[in-house]
């Protein structure tokens, strides 16, 4: 008897291990499109009765590339009688009469089979999976919508979205999904994150805005029409059309202007500045008592500093006017960590755009001071001191608080930025060996700026250094360039006039009239600038700072010279012939934007 049971498992095992081979070989067949011998194996298999879905699949699409329909019909019938159960598979045989031609058959057949299985929900979902496992997506979108009359919209809006969501039935998925929201508001959450190619269609998103209307005018107090309506708004980027509904949401729910503290956030990180102060200001106007207020007053503070420092030439009466607002805030508000923020502001604008370091610094080491206050705050705040003693030559001190910031957040973006500023502090003194060295590690530093910078100042380094009596030239203009950085314009121009005629045919000639274009920059001669770094680009076009000069003199002809057609021109060119600039992102959101 044990005898007998090794032979018969000898015997299956080696009919099974045939069988699988012959598997193998049928599919090498029918993937090198040889479907004759495919079919011979696969009608072996089959005849076999194999179980095999996987087998029937394969002989089912062979049949239909040999055109032999009769043969994939009575495969077919002979499946459906095999597993009566399997709703799904009753779609093949729609299949086999569409293949062949036979489009009225098939028609007829699918309609037919679609309303005899709407018994109950199991059944309407399995024969739409069949349809859609063949590809027939509207086959199975009809499949769901009779089910939803029969049963209910809750048992297959999920499928429904999604299978228009597959077909990009975009008008459709923005419909039912009005149809549900106003069925059940609570899958407001559902709804909204799948109407992302809504958004993306202005056609279908304009609809849904019209219609998000309509259903708000009718019904006011219905939120979840309210957020759908905010949402068309903001991807459409009507700013000042969604600020007016989320005021109207903020009251509806007594948020006492929370939500619009979010909304003004948005606008900010948009860069929508106008609108964002319009926001801060309705959360102002609710009056001191409200909870928002110091956070509303910092908000605007930030925002009126970001919109009037965004361009190259600040408008000197509105930095007095913010500097005025920020004094009188707190002022009101004393030094504490609720004002943390604007304080910083503050110091910002006395050091970059009032040349008052020495306020700035008495501002800064109030922060420093100050309880409760986070620790990568008072590290960014110790990083601006730095910056402070470094314009007045305090390079000790400064490297002291780069220190500090960069041993607390070594793996940090924070000690990252720290210990780049301590990099470029032995640049400009001559520590050009220590600074490369750590320049290069921050090359892969994991902020994008910090990384480009460090590139940046490697480069410019390893260019000009390493030649003999040159690095004495490199001390020199390093010198210039940390002169400018403290705003002593006069001492170094003088060093950038001397430069050319003490170092003839330098490697940094280009660098030199670079500087100089900063200079003028810096004065206010923005068309001297822009003929300085347009000589740049033009004379050293193959040198290191050439992206850069066309970079600068692209957002000086933008923002200060108004001639857009240049700064277009300027912009296409770092896209078109320097694309491996690091200044490539910025030139493509640039250009972009100006050829709407």
């Amino acid at each position: 008897m044990r005898i007998f049971l090794s032979y018969c498992f000898l015997l299956f095992a080696f009919w099974s291990s045939s069988q699988s081979i012959d598997e193998r070989l049928a599919i090498q067949f029918y993937e090198n499109n040889e479907f004759e011998k495919a079919e011979s194996i696969l009608k072996k298999l089959h005849r076999r009765g194999t179980r095999s879905a996987f087998i029937y699949e394969y002989y089912l699409n062979t049949l239909i590339a040999l055109e032999n329909e009769k043969e994939a019909v009575r495969l077919v019938e002979h499946h459906l009688r095999k597993f009566p159960n399997n709703i799904g598979l009753r779609v093949d045989l729609g299949i086999v009469y569409d293949r062949f031609g036979k489009n009225e058959k098939s028609d007829h057949y699918f309609d037919k089979i679609i309303k005899s299985s709407q018994s109950n929900v199991f059944e309407i979902k399995s024969l739409a999976n069949g349809f859609k496992r063949r590809g027939y997506l509207e086959r199975a979108i009809t499949t769901y919508k009779m089910g939803i009359k029969k049963h209910g919209t809750s048992e297959f809006y999920i499928d429904l979205i999604y299978a228009y969501r597959a077909g990009l039935k975009v008008k459709d998925l923005a419909s039912l999904s009005l149809e549900i929201l106003e069925e059940d508001p609570s899958r407001h959450q559902f709804i909204i994150k799948n109407l992302d190619i809504v958004f993306e269609d202005s056609a279908s998103l304009s609809y849904l805005q019209n219609k998000s209307l309509s259903l708000v005018q009718k019904k006011p107090d219905n939120l979840v029409f309210g957020e759908l309506l905010l949402q068309c708004y903001i991807h459409q980027k009507k700013y000042h059309a969604a600020l007016r509904q989320v005021v109207s949401l903020d009251r509806l729910k007594n948020d006492q202007g929370r939500r619009v503290m979010q909304f003004a956030r948005f606008c900010v990180d948009s860069k929508a500045y106008v609108v964002a102060t319009e926001a801060y200001s309705y959360v102002l106007d609710l009056g001191e008592t409200n909870k928002n207020y110091v956070d509303g007053q910092n908000g605007l503070i930030n925002t009126l500093y970001l919109q009037t420092t965004k361009d190259i030439n600040p408008d000197k009466e509105k930095i007095n006017t913010l500097t005025t607002k920020i004094q009188q805030f707190i002022e009101r508000e004393g030094v504490n960590y609720k004002t943390a923020q604007s304080i910083f502001r503050l110091a910002e604008l006395n050091l970059f755009y009032l040349d008052k370091t020495s306020v700035a610094i008495e501002l800064l080491l109030k922060l420093t001071e100050t309880p409760r206050l986070k620790n990568t705050f008072t590290a960014k705040t110790k990083l601006l001191l730095g910056d402070c003693y470094l314009m007045l030559g305090n390079t000790w001190d400064a490297r002291l608080m780069y220190g500090q910031v960069e041993k607390q957040f070594k793996e940090d973006a924070l000690g990252q930025d720290a210990k780049f500023k301590n990099a470029q502090l032995s640049y400009y003194t001559g520590d050009f060996e220590w600074a490369k060295s750590q320049l290069d590690i921050l090359k892969t530093a994991t902020t994008q700026l910090i990384s480009n910078n460090a590139i940046e100042l490697s480069l410019l380094i390893q260019d000009n250094t390493g030649l003999g009596s040159t690095d004495e030239a490199m001390k020199e203009y390093a010198a210039a360039e940390f002169l400018l950085y403290q705003n002593k314009i006069s001492k170094c121009k003088e060093i950038l006039n001397l430069l050319p005629f003490k170092y003839p045919n330098h490697s940094l000639d280009d660098e030199i009239i670079y500087l100089k274009a900063q200079v003028q920059e810096k004065l206010g001669k923005y068309q001297e600038a822009n003929r300085l770094y347009q000589s740049v680009y033009e004379n050293f076009g193959n040198d290191i700072l050439a992206d850069n000069a066309l970079y600068r003199s692209a957002v000086l002809n933008l923002q200060v010279l108004k001639n857009k057609e240049r700064a277009i021109q300027l912009f296409e060119k770092i896209i078109l012939e320097h694309n491996s600039s690091l200044y490539v992102a910025r030139a493509r959101i640039y250009y972009y934007k100006l050829k709407r």
